[in-house]
């Protein structure tokens, strides 16, 4: 038997009945829509922080993003914003990521891709095209691309195009490389306040401080809930290495995490930020 719930459908009912009454004393309620036409370049499923996105575009620096919208309104438009923002952080995502670290006074310093651009629309329909520039040293890795329009009443569109990004460096498109000496084990257990010895290498084929973004770091995911932090454990490639950062550091597994599997996780950036593939410890914390 099928049992309904009186007080949702009169919760219904009341929203129904302010949006008749605010449509008959002429407020209006109806938000905007955007047609997109044309995407340059095309846009592909990609995976984005260990998800499958449907809509991903690939760009390198000089290239540039091409797109045709139409945007439409049944009393008048206002305004409409275009937002670039780096996702390197993986926000949003539930992810974790390298720690923002910039090294001063390096060589061929990279330029984070940064659009925030608002345009004026009026009348109820308005065709629109634009060409943005992707920067020609820009930082790899992935940015968010956003799309939005609202009307003079502020109604903004429910359908808001979200998309990601994948940039490449055109100096630099080779990730650098993770060799791990110690621990020896990957899957091991430790108790709270031991410490564990990460000794190794990182690799490339450039500088790692060619551009800025260098770092080797350590971050843990607790696999009970997903979550992922970074520790303390960071190191900045500066000047003062080249092509191969030595590393010999402990980690102190934290009093205040629970008892349980953790993953640890080695990450890299090299100097334009290509990632470096990720050296996993599966971890038992106990007590």
């Amino acid at each position: 038997m099928k049992h309904f719930n009186f007080g949702s459908l009169l919760a219904l009912a009341s929203l129904v009945f302010v949006l008749i009454a605010c449509e008959k004393d002429g407020v209006d309620v109806t938000p905007p829509t955007m047609d997109i036409t044309t995407f340059v370049p095309t846009p592909v499923a990609a995976e984005i922080c260990g998800a499958e996105e449907p809509i991903v575009f690939h760009l390198t620096g000089g290239d540039q993003l091409f797109f045709d919208v139409i945007f439409n309104d049944d009393n008048a438009l206002s305004q409409y914003k275009v937002d670039i923002h780096n996702n390197f952080d993986c926000h949003g995502h539930g992810g974790g990521s390298a720690p923002s670290v910039v090294v001063p006074n390096v060589e061929n310093q990279t330029t984070d891709w940064t659009v925030l651009d608002i345009k004026e629309l009026s009348g109820v329909s308005s065709p629109v095209n634009r060409t943005l520039d992707v920067p020609e040293n820009v930082t790899a890795g992935n940015y968010h691309f956003h799309i939005q329009v609202i009307d003079e009443a502020g109604n903004d569109s429910p359908f808001a195009s979200f998309y990601s990004i994948k940039i490449k460096n055109p100096l630099d498109d080779t990730p650098p490389q993770i060799i791990v000496k110690e621990p020896v084990d990957r899957s091991f257990s430790i108790k709270k306040g031991e410490t564990i010895r990460f000794v190794g290498q990182v690799t490339d084929e450039r500088s790692l401080s060619d551009g800025g973004n260098g770092v080797l770091y350590l971050a843990y995911t607790d696999l009970s809930t997903g979550n992922t932090f970074n520790t303390d454990e960071s190191f900045a490639f500066d000047e003062n290495f080249d092509q191969v950062f030595n590393f010999d550091f402990e980690y102190t597994v934290p009093q205040h995490l629970t008892t349980g599997s953790y993953r640890l996780s080695l990450g890299a950036n090299d100097g334009v930020r290509n990632v470096a593939p990720f050296q996993f410890f599966e971890v038992e914390v106990t007590n």
